[in-house]
C-alpha cells in the first residue's frame, strides 16, 4: 500500500509535536494508518519539514470531548 492510501482496517491518528522543549506539545495535523507502528513511521515521514524535539502521536478514537459547540457552558471560569 502506498504511503498516502487508505483501507477500510484504517484508523485516524493524531499527530503532536512540539519544535523547541520549553514549548507546549501542538497538534500539527492527522493520519490514517492500519496500526500504531505504522502510525508513528507515517508521522516522521510526513512531518519532517522541521527538526522536532518531541513527536507523538495518539488514535483520534482515544480522546474525550468536554465541551462541544452545542453545549452550554465556559472553560476557565470559576
Amino acid at each position: 500500500m502506498a504511503l498516502g492510501r487508505s483501507s477500510d482496517q484504517d484508523q485516524m491518528f493524531e499527530v503532536f509535536g512540539r519544535d523547541q522543549i520549553e514549548r507546549p506539545l501542538a497538534h500539527i495535523g492527522s493520519i490514517v494508518a492500519p496500526n500504531q507502528e505504522l502510525a508513528v513511521a507515517r508521522a516522521r515521514i510526513l512531518y519532517s519539514e522541521r527538526p522536532w524535539v518531541e513527536l507523538c502521536v495518539a488514535p483520534a478514537d482515544v480522546f474525550m470531548g468536554c465541551l462541544a459547540p452545542n453545549q452550554n457552558g465556559s472553560i476557565g471560569v470559576a
